[in-house]
């Protein structure tokens, strides 16, 4: 992933080696449309995308499905992002990288702080998104 000038949407404390894998990528947020053209989005890359509505149905794949990215919504009904991060870090690992994808003001440092490893503030443009998941899996590769 190419380095950004300060300022720019995109803030991640530093892109963590790639887990081993195809290119998997785990999709919360609770908004369908928003879900399913991240999804759509990540599978014309050429990783495999799943969405879930909330952080419980996350869980519930994440004992069968290891991803090596998790994107969360912060605002999640019943269990926030911020919420599912502490649980999933208490799980057995390896753990993928979590990015927050949130409309708050949140920096880079906060979501570190919570447990993900960066924030893609909401509106996001589609080729800040495709670059970020380029920079954690093999899809969007050249």
């Amino acid at each position: 992933m190419a380095s950004r000038p300060p300022g720019e949407s995109l803030s991640t404390a530093s892109l963590s080696p790639r887990l081993p894998g195809s290119g998997r990528v785990l999709v919360i947020e609770d908004e369908p449309v928003i879900r399913e053209t991240i999804q759509m989005l990540i599978d014309i890359e050429g990783c495999e995308a799943r969405g879930v509505p909330d952080a419980a149905a996350a869980l519930a794949l994440l004992a069968d499905w290891t991803p090596d990215l998790i994107l969360v919504d912060y605002s999640l009904p019943i269990m926030s992002g911020e919420e599912f991060i502490r649980v999933y870090h208490g799980t057995a690992g390896p753990h993928a990288p979590v990015i927050l994808l949130t409309a708050r003001d949140i920096s880079g440092a906060d979501a570190v702080a919570m447990g993900a490893t960066g924030v893609l503030p909401k509106p996001f443009d589609a080729n800040d998104l495709l670059d970020l998941v380029a920079g954690f899996t093999e899809c969007g590769g050249d």
